[in-house]
């Protein structure tokens, strides 16, 4: 039975900055299939930063929890919409029941969303899924768009900057005297989990090496929750690195990395915005899971790192143990950050 064309859809993506990412291509997808409806997106306050100012948008609603929930429900519920699309998995029972309560909440004629091992259970137009499967993320959200009977072509992640945040950090850069001759190195270390996160002793050793050796600029990134991290391993290195900890929103960030050589990153969400951009960068893959969330589309510009442990993949947010991490050394990446380096500056 053919469906019937919605004019008015709510794309719900309430998951991390990487994924809202890893979101825009899907995001893209039924932009085309669907050109005159209405979209709009129901996200978080971070993951709105860098969606922000997408043209395959027409709103967006960001909700701040019980801050804003009351006023969200409201105007989501008073635009009636014909379809409502979750773009992000059902990883338990819980959180599925959370998710029908909310489509519950909101109404709308058609619910559409991935049926994650059978918990999409309220859907009317389920897209199988399991949890087991070794398929990336953004292929899992585009399924969706297949699902409805759309086509895939170009398919490109997508980071959202303005002139503003390309003027800030312009700015910024003036000031610390940085001049667009001088060769920027960026180690991120800030990550959700801090399981994701290597050890401080590892960062030291490899930002003093590539200051040393390669005679760049290293710059440390990160949010200002991680000013402690980053103290730590400024009082301990032999070589002088920038601190640019808490500087950048999420969007000028994103501006940062394109004038960035090079970056160096744990599994974060500082990763899939460095791979929207075609940013080369050498990746530590810890604990997460490899075949669904590592970097996508930017692969000819990506070394990745991990190592195969017998624990991995987990979802702790703290290890004791943390080996995943540990056993990744500042040699090997230092070698991978050297290759890298010297095979973009023979592109050049």
């Amino acid at each position: 039975m053919k469906q019937d064309i919605p004019k008015s859809i709510l794309l719900i993506q309430l998951a991390g900055l990487g994924d809202m990412v890893m979101a825009t291509p899907t995001i893209e997808s039924l932009r085309r299939l669907y050109p005159q409806a209405k979209i709009c997106l129901l996200t978080n306050p971070r993951s709105f930063e860098i969606i922000k100012g997408s043209p395959y948008i027409d709103e967006i609603l960001v909700f701040k929890g019980f801050n804003n929930l009351f006023t969200v429900i409201n105007k989501l519920r008073s635009y009636h919409f014909e379809m409502v699309i979750n773009l992000y998995r059902l990883y338990s029972l819980k959180g599925a029941i959370k998710m029908f309560l909310l489509f519950w909440i909101i109404g709308g004629k058609q619910w559409v969303g991935r049926d994650t091992d059978g918990r999409g259970f309220f859907y009317h137009l389920k897209v199988p899924e399991k949890l087991t499967d070794k398929r990336h993320e953004v292929e899992y959200k585009l399924d969706i768009v297949r699902a409805l009977g759309g086509q895939i072509s170009d398919i490109n992640l997508r980071a959202e900057y303005d002139k503003d945040d390309e003027d800030f950090v312009n700015s910024f850069l003036n000031k610390k005297g940085i001049t667009g001759g001088d060769i920027l190195v960026g180690i991120n270390c800030s990550t959700f989990r801090p399981s994701r996160n290597w050890i401080i002793e590892s960062y030291v050793k490899l930002a003093d090496r590539i200051i040393d050796k390669l005679k760049v600029k290293v710059v440390f990134l990160g949010t200002a929750r991680h000013r402690s991290l980053f103290t730590k391993i400024k009082d301990s290195m032999n070589q002088e690195a920038l601190d640019f900890i808490g500087v950048f929103s999420v969007r000028q960030l994103a501006y940062f990395l394109k004038r960035c050589k090079l970056l160096v990153s744990p599994d974060s969400g500082t990763v899939h915005i460095a791979s929207a951009l075609r940013v080369p960068m050498v990746v530590l893959f810890g604990p997460g899971e490899y075949a669904r969330y590592k970097p996508y589309g930017n692969e000819e510009r990506t070394v990745i790192i991990r190592k195969n442990v017998d624990c991995a993949p987990c979802f702790k947010n703290t290890c004791r143990d943390n080996k995943c991490m540990k056993l990744i050394t500042p040699e090997e990446i230092f070698k991978a950050a050297e290759q890298l380096l010297g095979k973009i500056n023979e592109q050049v």
